[in-house]
């Protein structure tokens, strides 16, 4: 029952923001839209915040279910851009908002997520140490982070794909001309 009941609450909180932003969302709102006390609520969840979280949480285990290998940064960036447009009116209304930290913890996470993926694909006959390694998947995971916040700010167009593929190509070229090959 109570997975049932947590799972009411998110797909109440889902529908009032995809209709409105979320700091025009209250407990009250979500209460009464999945006919729950507010004591039902706080049982599940201490606030909107922890809400948010768990709900970006969830969503990011099932993208990773989705995706256990990546090939490419391309795709990498192309998973993070996915799973922003797949939510794009409620991750807008979150980004927008007082809580885009939230959202920018989890866009994160998945970013992790999905480098640490292609670097253990894609380098896995190069010898980089544990701190090596790591220390590269920061780095791309703040770029990939800061090509998708951009894009996010600039009103998530629908066509970033040639855009990332053109980036991942002008890099590869820019790599090349700086290790002169």
């Amino acid at each position: 029952m109570s997975k049932l009941t947590q799972k009411a609450i998110q797909n109440s909180f889902i529908k009032l923001l995809d209709s409105k932003p979320i700091d025009q969302i209250t407990i009250k709102d979500i209460t009464t839209d999945c006919g729950i006390s507010r004591n039902t609520f706080y049982y599940h969840y201490a606030d909107l915040p922890a809400l948010v979280e768990e709900l970006l949480t969830d969503n990011v285990e099932e993208l990773m279910k989705a995706y256990p290998s990546i090939d490419s940064l391309e795709e990498c960036l192309n998973v993070g851009a996915r799973y922003v447009l797949d939510n794009r009116r409620a991750a807008n209304h979150i980004y927008n908002s007082s809580h885009r930290y939230i959202y920018e913890r989890c866009l994160m996470n998945v970013l992790r997520r999905v480098v640490a993926e292609y670097f253990d694909m894609a380098l896995s006959a190069q010898n980089f140490s544990q701190d090596e390694r790591e220390i590269l998947i920061d780095y791309y995971k703040c770029v990939c982070f800061g090509i998708i916040a951009d894009w996010c700010n600039k009103g998530m167009r629908e066509d970033y794909a040639d855009d990332f593929h053109k980036l991942i190509e002008l890099r590869g070229r820019m790599l090349g001309a700086e290790f002169g090959r």
